[in-house]
């Protein structure tokens, strides 16, 4: 019986590509030493002209090094990023986005020690590809409950497959096959929905303005800016912690809460690496959190 081998072409450009890998981080390792020493000597005001411009000739060295391995390296984002997502989703280009800041992490951490970049890599760009497709897909779920997602839903069938499909859910049963706590089966099975941004906060009269005009509101009187300075205060110390990292960061740039100048979405998205249109929904997301959070502490 003949059994299929991977071709020698196969295997060796396989080969080719790992010992271009090694070559391209031997060379980003060197250089970082050699920065290391050129910034160690300008930094103790001893270095002359020479060594400033070898400096600057070193940091753009790096950068194009480092956009050398992004190049070669970008297959794997397109591979895992197709790996965790629908082929035909609207996303892709945001979530392929997501997945060159994982391999960026992966490129500034990676030890050749450790085995195989591409192994290396994996993880932070599944990391970040599942965290663009819950904020797409899924942007009612907080991260951990959207990391448990999958083994809920397979209890969930599981479930139904014992007690027929018209039983009345059992979170208590669910939460046991999964392993995870009941109020997560229930946040997964029954995920809060998302109120509109124009919608006045829960609680309070269709007179109330909405969040996103509080924030970004350019001309106020006097109890206006009273009113604003209350509800930045309740922002920064109630709402912001309850919001992870991107999303504050998108916020305090977007509205300027740390008294830099407002950007405008697509600037935004050109520092985290997402489209415009990916930003504008973490926004949404952050702003619909804060509705809910801070409503009644102003």
């Amino acid at each position: 019986m003949h059994i299929a081998q991977p071709s020698s072409d196969e295997g060796s450009a396989t080969g080719r590509f790992r010992t271009r890998n090694d070559d391209l981080f031997v060379r980003r390792r060197e250089l970082q030493e050699r920065l290391a020493a050129l910034r160690a000597e300008v930094d103790a005001g001893t270095a002359d002209t020479r060594t400033e411009l070898a400096l600057r000739r070193a940091e753009r060295e790096f950068e194009d090094l480092t956009h050398e391995i992004v190049i070669v390296n970008y297959g794997l984002v397109r591979r895992y990023a197709s790996m965790f997502t629908s082929k035909s989703t609207e996303h892709r280009e945001d979530f392929e986005s997501a997945g060159k800041v994982g391999l960026m992490w992966a490129i500034s951490s990676y030890d050749p020690a450790r085995g195989p970049f591409s192994s290396w890599a994996f993880k932070p760009i599944q990391r970040e590809v599942l965290r663009a497709v819950r904020d797409a897909d899924h942007p009612n779920l907080n991260l951990g409950d959207f990391e448990k997602r999958p083994v809920i839903l397979e209890a969930e069938r599981a479930f139904l497959e014992e007690a027929g499909p018209d039983a009345p859910t059992d979170h208590a049963d669910i939460a046991r096959r999964a392993g995870v706590t009941e109020a997560q089966v229930r946040r997964v099975l029954d995920p809060p929905g998302l109120d509109s941004l124009q919608a006045p906060p829960k609680g309070q009269g269709e007179g109330v303005v909405p969040w996103e005009e509080r924030l970004a509101d350019p001309s106020r009187a006097l109890e206006d800016e009273v009113l604003l300075r209350l509800s930045l205060r309740a922002v920064t110390d109630r709402g912001l912690p309850s919001l992870d990292a991107r999303e504050q960061y998108v916020l305090t740039r977007r509205f300027g809460l740390d008294g830099e100048p407002e950007q405008s979405l697509r600037g935004i998205g050109e520092q985290l690496g997402l489209s415009r249109e990916g930003v504008r929904q973490i926004q949404q997301k952050a702003l619909a959190k804060l509705d809910h959070t801070i409503a009644d502490a102003v």
